[in-house]
């Protein structure tokens, strides 16, 4: 190529990637860098002058035992949805890449809920799960599993593990996409290789399977924690937090802050320290897996 050709060249790579660099300066970079700068401002909906306080928000937040209440619901749910999101996708994952009758319309139904907006799938379990008349409980009473309705999303001991069942029923598919495709790419020899030398289904699926399947989990575990630690628009719809705080995570913390209290500044530092938190992990994830290399047992 000529030297008269590259200024051409860079101005089409320019125009061509010029208007998405400049969006996504506007929509994500501007707010992210306005959110941080804020959380070291008192500014409130009654005082709209941004008053410089330093750290004053950060040290109001510390103090607080609700935040650190807030952060353990976050854990317990986090953990708790991510690990019924694995174990939804490996099951799924390895009933689906069996040769079964009704492979296809399997695959369709379990990616199904992942396709739902989060509105739809909130209100549809808010009702078959419903103390008064909610299929769930009618089924239980009528099998004698249960002598009176549970209370799912309104009982203090149930309403943290109906919000993680629900979340998991919802996202699940994320984790089943990517098992099953890692699956299919698993060379059928290896498992040939292994039942030659005796392993029955259990030896072939730890010796072969789970190794094949590390990064893959790994990397599920790393994406989905992160959003199910900021998950805010499903527990707001089903719950709002309650009953009594019992589903209160830290976005549900900060929002009600920010649009209940109407103090910016301190939900502003509330979002700063969960993006602390999650960088943090991420960085320890990092340090001590690496999910760009794929592991591969010898073949």
């Amino acid at each position: 190529m000529s030297t008269s050709d590259s200024p051409r060249e860079g101005g089409w790579v320019a125009a061509a990637i010029g208007p998405a660099l400049i969006l996504l300066l506007l929509t994500a970079y501007i707010p992210i860098i306005y959110a941080l700068t804020l959380a070291f401002y008192n500014k409130t909906a009654f005082n709209p002058d941004m008053d410089f306080v330093g750290l004053k928000n950060f040290f109001w937040l510390l103090k607080r035992d609700d935040l650190w209440a807030a952060l353990g619901k976050s854990i317990v749910f986090t953990l708790g949805s991510v690990g019924f999101q694995l174990a939804f996708g490996l099951f799924f994952g390895l009933l689906l890449n069996e040769a079964i009758r009704g492979r296809a319309i399997m695959r369709s139904l379990v990616i199904l809920p992942y396709l739902l907006p989060t509105i739809v799938i909130g209100l549809v379990f808010r009702w078959i799960l419903n103390p008064e008349f909610g299929v769930v409980n009618q089924i239980l009473l009528s099998w004698g599993v249960v002598e009176r309705p549970i209370n799912f999303f309104g009982g203090l001991d149930v309403a943290m593990t109906s919000i993680i069942v629900t979340t998991g029923w919802q996202y699940g598919s994320f984790a089943v996409l990517l098992i099953l495709a890692r699956l299919q790419s698993i060379n059928p020899r290896l498992y040939e290789a292994a039942r030659s030398c005796g392993a029955g289904t259990w030896r072939c699926f730890v010796d072969v399977t789970l190794p094949n399947l590390r990064t893959t989990l790994l990397l599920i575990a790393l994406l989905r924690g992160i959003w199910m630690f900021n998950k805010f628009d499903l527990i707001w719809i089903i719950t709002k937090g309650g009953p009594l705080q019992a589903t209160e995570t830290l976005p549900i913390y900060v929002y009600k802050i920010a649009f209940q209290d109407f103090n910016f500044g301190r939900a502003a530092a509330g979002c700063f320290v969960m993006f602390v938190i999650l960088l943090v992990v991420s960085l320890i994830y990092f340090k001590y897996f690496n999910p760009t290399k794929e592991i591969e047992v010898n073949r």
